[in-house]
Formats: C-alpha cells, structure tokens, sequence
C-alpha cells in the first residue's frame, strides 16, 4: 500500500520479511515443509521422501461358541465397505476377552503406507459342564450315587472324541481325576490334560423306596461328614 514511485521504489524480498538470508529463511522453511531433513554435517541438509504412516487399527468384536474355542476356528468375516471376507483364524484355547489380531486389515495408511490391523475381542459362550482355568480344560462330570458307590466306567467326552473312564469305588462329589494329553491342542507343544470334577447326582423325585433305602444306608456312615466344618 501506500503508492510507490513508479520505477524508482525499493523493492523488498521475501527473505527480508521473513528474517532470513541467502542461506537460510525461507527457503529453510519450505525444505522443512516439504521434506528436506537436516544431516550429516555442518550445515548440511538432504532431501528425502515424506515417512508414510501405517493406518490405524480397527476395534470389533467376535462371539464364538465354547466347542470352536476349545479346538480352534476359522471364520469367514465381512465388514466394512469390504465387499470380499477374510478368512480369521481362531487358535485352540481362545477364552472369554482373548483379542486376535489380523495383520493389514485395518485402516489404509496415508501416503500410501501400511495398512492398520483389525483387533477382534472374543467373546465365547459359556458351557454347562465344561470350562477353560489358566490353559486347561475342566469339565464337571454327573455321576449316580450307585456309579459313586459301586464304581463305573462311563464315557467322558473331549476334544478328540469321548474316552471311557473308569470311576473307582467310593468315589466323593469334588474328586478330580486327570486324563493327560485329553485336554486343549498347542501349537508345537503336546495337549493340554482334562480334568475331570465328579459331581454326585441324586434322583430329582424321591420315591418312597428310595426314603427306606436311605434309611438302611444311614448306618454306613460311622463319621460326621461335618466333623472338620469350621469357620
């Protein structure tokens, strides 16, 4: 502004205005900008491509059924504007809050980086009977109260297929027994053990027969089941 004199006003540069000089200032500034980086020596400087980001990751969840976790999966998934599904690979021994990470499936990266990674948190359903406790298998087995006296065998089922075990005489509501190797598949390392939890199972209608028969087995108990109960 202000209205120079044409042909004889000073002119002022761009290096004035922003304080700079020949070897620096603007010019400076705009290497900055653009991706010139600073190296290798006294006033040194180079230039070289802007670093490409990897895109960020995607958050779902997944609800898998309790048999899938025990053996391991895979599903067939679509989301997002992804008209085409992946294929996700559940491992064996997956349990409730277990996260599985699918590499390059999340948001594309700027700048023509890397794509993010899709994080799917599991949730499994819960079984009647079985359970999964720091990496193993537990199951709660019913028994008869003649199975528990007499001793049986009787089949327990596992991932491979039902087993026969046998029950031993006297056996007590709260016994664990152990099948070694029966128990949840590792990658490169033997299966993991079931362990099976007897759980005495009385008839849900009490005949009257059955009143009498208990009558005549009271006497077979010479020891208070609640002797050792103590707070």
């Amino acid at each position: 502004g202000g209205g120079g004199r044409a042909g004889g006003g000073q002119g002022v540069s761009f290096e004035e205005i922003f304080g700079g000089s020949p070897n620096g200032g603007l010019g400076d500034m705009l290497g900055d900008l653009f991706g010139r980086t600073r190296g290798g020596g006294m006033g040194g400087s180079r230039r070289g491509p802007m670093p490409s980001a990897k895109g960020q990751d995607v958050e779902s969840e997944l609800r898998i059924d309790f048999s899938s976790a025990v053996r391991g999966t895979t599903v067939s998934l679509r989301y997002g504007e992804n008209p085409d599904p992946i294929q996700v690979r559940i491992p064996a021994g997956a349990t409730e809050g277990s996260r599985v990470r699918v590499k390059g499936q999340g948001q594309a990266g700027p700048f023509g980086g890397p794509a993010g990674d899709l994080v799917l948190t599991l949730h499994v359903e819960e079984h009647p009977y079985f359970r999964i406790e720091n990496g193993e298998l537990h199951v709660q087995l019913p028994l008869t109260l003649v199975e528990a006296i007499r001793g049986a065998k009787v089949k327990v089922p596992t991932p491979d297929g039902a087993v026969t075990l046998k029950v031993p005489s006297g056996a007590q509501s709260g016994q664990v027994m152990r099948l070694r190797g029966k128990g949840i598949a590792r990658a490169n390392k033997e299966s993991g053990d079931l362990f099976v939890h007897f759980s005495i199972q009385l008839p849900t209608v009490i005949k009257p027969e059955f009143q009498e028969l208990a009558s005549q087995m009271e006497k077979f108990y010479s020891e208070d089941p609640r002797a050792e109960l103590k707070l």
